[in-house]
């Protein structure tokens, strides 16, 4: 019995030092880096929008929704946090209240109620160079 206590505690500092060396957490895959920002429309934090990164080759897109403050983080492939390396074309879209998308990243079409201009979303203008160092991209949209 002892010895099964003593084999059992060797184990927890095995994986307890694993950890730490290897840090805790999802893993980013090469080729991807995690990536956030704001998003304003106007000066003011747009709330509850959906930011997308789309690959120009190759890859997952990285989405994510904004808060009340503006902020978003990118998840791809199973809510790993991140977007691929690289050009990618960046859409932004927010829906009226009153349409409805079950999907929590459900880009909306035109019939149920874009609030904002096509050239961020459907023929959207934006884009974004993702590298492998830090990458924090705001967006300051405007409604006219």
């Amino acid at each position: 019995m002892r010895a099964c206590h003593l084999m059992n505690r060797r184990l927890f500092r095995v994986l307890a030092i694993s950890a730490i060396v290897t840090g805790c957490g999802p893993a980013v895959d090469p080729g991807y880096q995690p990536v956030s920002g704001t998003v304003t429309l106007d000066g003011v934090p747009l709330m509850d929008a959906v930011v997308a990164f789309q690959p120009t080759g190759e890859g997952s897109s990285g989405t994510g929704r904004t808060d009340e403050n503006g902020t978003y983080i990118l998840f791809y492939a199973s809510q790993r946090p991140g977007a691929k390396v690289g050009e990618n074309r960046v859409v932004i879209s927010k829906e009226t209240s009153g349409s409805s998308g079950d999907d929590e990243f459900a880009v909306v079409t035109e019939e149920e109620g874009e609030l904002l201009p096509a050239r961020y979303n459907r023929e959207t203008e934006l884009t974004a160079t993702v590298t492998d160092s830090e990458n924090v991209f705001d967006f300051a949209l405007t409604s006219d």
